[in-house]
């Protein structure tokens, strides 16, 4: 995925229980101007599972997440 062609993506987390997933959007990240990379801005953080927080970043067109 390259910056110049991304505005922002969206930071999702799965609030879902076993082999169903639900993702709820936690933030936003945008690209760096100055270099490669994003700025993540988290609205909130997500409990830690197995000792690690853990979120996805997508393009904000995606209707669906496949892991």
């Amino acid at each position: 995925m390259k910056n110049e062609n991304t505005t922002r993506l969206e930071a999702l987390v799965n609030v879902g229980n076993g082999d169903k997933k639900i993702w709820r959007r936690i933030g936003v990240a945008f690209p760096l101007k100055n270099r490669e990379g994003f700025n993540v801005k988290l609205e909130l953080i997500p409990a830690p599972t197995g000792g690690a927080y853990e979120f996805i970043l997508v393009e904000p067109s995606s209707k669906e997440v496949e892991e």
